[in-house]
């Protein structure tokens, strides 16, 4: 179970991203950096020490759009190596909410305070703060929620 002090980096963390440029399979912060929103969780969690360091395993020649397009998606095995699913009402800042978008869970974002606020990165516009129910892309959208496991 992530502790508060954990929580709080997390989310300072993924704060300090905000206003990055979207580019896939990339996670460089900034303004002239670039990120997606599976990156964006994997340079999150590394830098606040919570997974482990280096490429978690990940093929970097996979396509982004195939998630969308499979069911089971690779992204979605990835977050759950290291999270568990959780029910929406015990969802607290630093977890994450997973979107299905076409037929795979394939998009997601840092919960800063569910549902008003979650941070995630986008084709278009980047890093940045959205409403988790009521963004255009993503209002409607079945979702999964996890938290960190204990580790091992």
């Amino acid at each position: 179970m992530l502790t508060n002090s954990q929580r709080e980096a997390i989310v300072a963390e993924a704060k300090t991203w905000v206003n990055t440029r979207y580019r896939g399979w990339s996670e460089v912060k900034g303004p002239r950096g670039g990120t997606d929103c599976g990156m964006l969780l994997k340079a999150v969690f590394q830098k606040c020490q919570l997974i482990p360091q280096g490429n978690l395993g990940i093929d970097m020649r996979y396509s982004l759009q195939a998630n969308q397009h499979a069911a089971d998606t690779v992204y979605r095995m990835i977050v759950e190596r290291f999270c568990r699913e959780i029910p929406e009402d015990e969802a607290l800042p630093g977890d994450i909410v997973m979107y299905q978008l076409n037929l795979g869970f394939s998009h997601a974002a840092i919960v800063v305070e569910w549902p008003g606020i979650i941070i995630h990165a986008l084709a278009h516009g980047g890093v940045k703060y959205s409403h988790g129910d009521t963004h255009p892309q993503l209002a409607g959208k079945p979702r999964k929620f996890y938290t960190l496991k204990e580790p091992e």
